[in-house]
């Protein structure tokens, strides 16, 4: 099969102060047409994108977000345009991959591939913080929007010519997030509404010049979306009712039964989250239905007394390690509220990967 044209597709590079890495990468792109999004540079980024017949410079003057940068990319490519290839400037990602990322667009009929770290034959080469980061939120993200996606955080990407007029509808683009969490929000709406997305492995390199756009703040609104939009929000939600059921069942039997109260108050709760869950939080799970109610419910047990284990034991090594002083309250709360954390995040972690697993396909 044919793949397109190169006059067919359009390369957005979102810039700030990127003057010195364009110098190396538009001699890299002369056979596309490439639109330049700078937000406020003052190095001289103008004059360089001056030098080139095929780039288009939009200059905004100020910072106003990458996606809302590639979003506004999107805007000024002409009718004819098939693909889009948003990446970085600072060759972090090469541009030797994108008649690969066009092909496979192409032959899979895909709106949107990812150059993907993640998958087979892919890999990460950035500083040990930001892939730290990376495999955060990418696990965030797969366990909170039921995706298969391994690399929802990548920027290489492109974009079909539907999935852009999907995207800058105008009943989508003003609710983006116009920060890097944008990026995520952009691959839930295109998953949630049924959108093809396949991944192109890509060797992904620390860059060479200049310093990373990533902000303490953008983590923060990535961590909002997260919890708002996905299952986690809601998976908190059902397990703070389940403290109720908790206490309702002790404070009703333990008058009648003593102790035994407590454990049954514990098992009343884990059905009630199970339950909750199966018909709440993952609902839409293709696989919701592909095992029996009582194979979830015994395997979501397991994981709940997992978790009980998880918090009991992160208590104990903290209060007889030293690392907590276990003669203050404060310190005995500090410790409680660590082993929830872990215990949290395990029974999260378990109920999405294993107890309502995903179909592979």
């Amino acid at each position: 099969m044919a793949g397109p044209k190169v006059d067919s597709v359009a390369i957005i590079l979102p810039v700030v102060n990127e003057r010195p890495n364009l110098e190396n990468l538009l001699p890299e792109l002369e056979d596309y047409t490439v639109y330049v999004v700078d937000d406020g540079s003052t190095d001289g980024t103008q004059q360089i994108c001056a030098l080139w017949s095929n780039v288009h410079l939009v200059e905004r003057h100020r910072r106003m977000g990458l996606v809302s940068a590639i979003l506004e990319g999107f805007k000024r490519l002409p009718p004819t345009c098939r693909y889009a290839v948003v990446m970085d400037s600072d060759f972090s990602h090469n541009p030797s991959y994108i008649p690969e990322l066009i092909k496979t667009a192409s032959e899979k009929q895909a709106d949107l591939v990812v150059g993907s770290r993640y998958v087979p034959g892919g890999k990460n080469r950035d500083s040990i913080k930001r892939r730290l980061i990376s495999i955060g939120g990418n696990i965030a993200f797969r366990s909170t929007f039921s995706a298969k996606v391994r690399d929802a955080t990548s920027g290489y990407r492109v974009y079909s010519a539907s999935a852009m007029e999907f995207l800058l509808d105008s009943n989508y683009v003003e609710a983006i997030s116009p920060s890097y969490a944008g990026q995520i929000d952009i691959m839930r709406r295109l998953i949630g509404n049924g959108f093809k997305v396949c991944e192109y492995p890509i060797k992904f390199v620390k860059r060479s010049q200049g310093k990373s756009k990533l902000k303490f703040n953008d983590i923060g609104n990535f961590a909002s979306l997260i919890f708002k939009k996905g299952n986690i929000g809601r998976y908190v939600i059902v397990g703070i009712s389940g403290v109720f059921v908790n206490y309702l069942i002790l404070f009703l039997l333990y008058g009648y039964m003593g102790f035994p109260a407590s454990p049954l108050a514990v098992e009343a709760s884990v059905v009630s989250n199970f339950v909750l869950n199966d018909r709440f939080t993952f609902k839409k799970r293709p696989t919701t239905g592909k095992t029996t109610f009582l194979f979830r419910l015994a395997r979501f047990n397991f994981f709940s007394l997992l978790g009980i284990g998880v918090n009991a034991g992160i208590f104990y090594i903290l209060l007889t390690s030293g690392i907590i002083n276990k003669g203050s309250i404060y310190g005995i709360g500090i410790a409680q509220f660590v082993g929830i954390v872990c215990a949290f995040l395990v029974t999260y972690l378990s109920s999405t990967f294993y107890v309502w697993r995903e179909s592979e396909k």
